[in-house]
């Protein structure tokens, strides 16, 4: 099952929330990013290949729920390195791997530091749930 029916079906338990989300899309560009440096350790550059692609699209979906207007400076930033992850996720490099992860690991680091507020802003009904996740849809 993919991840938003996982959290649609959740919503009226209280289980997943767009936090949880979130988080666990890092959590798979992560875990798709070591798959991919294996893959390219065992000279299968077509595995790793298809694997950063799914990595690509995953940063896309992330990059696709930012919203500027919000708070332009930092959003702004937020952007910048999605920018560069998919850059260096671009390369299909080891180096390039491990900057992209880098990146990817502190913003999870950051999402994690606040996960607990935001479910609970969520749950009590002052932070919508999300309405719209076609791109989340594509990464699962």
């Amino acid at each position: 099952m993919n991840l938003y029916r996982r959290y649609q079906q959740s919503e009226s338990d209280a289980g997943w929330t767009r936090m949880d989300l979130l988080i666990a899309l890092y959590d798979k560009a992560l875990e798709r990013l070591d798959r991919a440096e294996a893959a390219l350790g065992a000279a299968n550059p077509s595995e790793a290949m298809t694997l950063l692609l799914k990595v690509q699209q995953i940063i896309m979906a992330l990059a696709d729920g930012v919203r500027v207007e919000v708070n332009p400076e930092a959003n702004t930033n937020m952007l910048r390195l999605y920018e560069h992850a998919m850059h260096e996720v671009a390369q299909a490099t080891a180096p390039g791997i491990a900057n992209a992860r880098k990146v990817l690991q502190t913003l999870r680091q950051g999402f994690e530091a606040v996960r607990e507020e935001a479910n609970a802003l969520e749950r009590s009904g002052r932070l919508s749930p999300m309405a719209r996740a076609e791109a989340v849809i594509a990464t699962a």
